[in-house]
């Protein structure tokens, strides 16, 4: 039995050259997202969503989104307080990247992060603030995907 580790992940080639790999973390702190749903509708799928603007203030993130919703589209401002930490990656690159595990196989395009890899190992949240009070959040756009940690997010409609 050969065995190597690789990206937090341990591979174990056996003789029968069949392939495993084992997490090197265990079951509780593997990272899952959960969609978030936006108008009572789950938003799935590249095309349907698009970044209009990205502004920052102070502790707080606001992204207005062109969302095509089943019948109509929309524009919503998404307003993150608390903020601490976003990224925003363009899609091809961060489908190429370790950026996070989970979301390689999410069903939505909003999503909270539980066990969060960003929030846990990533991101070195202050001594002086509960950890417990920030959330990650994620929404993937036609172009971009954006990690957020914030502590609470609104949804506003947005007007043209």
């Amino acid at each position: 039995m050969n065995e190597e580790h690789f990206l937090g992940f341990k591979k174990v080639l056996f003789s029968s050259e069949r392939l495993i790999i084992i997490s090197a973390r265990s079951e509780e702190s593997v990272e899952t997202s959960h969609p978030i749903k936006i108008n009572n509708q789950l938003i799935y799928g590249r095309d349907k969503t698009w970044l209009e603007s990205l502004h920052q203030n102070t502790n707080q993130l606001i992204l207005t989104i062109e969302i095509d919703f089943e019948d109509e589209s929309k524009l919503q401002k998404m307003v993150f307080n608390g903020l601490i930490f976003y990224s925003s990656t363009e899609l091809d690159t961060y489908e190429k990247s370790k950026w996070s595990t989970s979301w390689l196989t999410s069903q939505s395009n909003f999503e909270i992060i539980e066990q969060s890899d960003l929030i846990n190992e990533r991101v070195k949240i202050r001594s002086d603030y509960n950890i417990q009070d920030f959330k990650h959040y994620r929404i993937s756009t036609y172009d971009y995907i954006i990690d957020v940690i914030a502590k609470t997010y609104q949804l506003k409609e947005a007007h043209k």
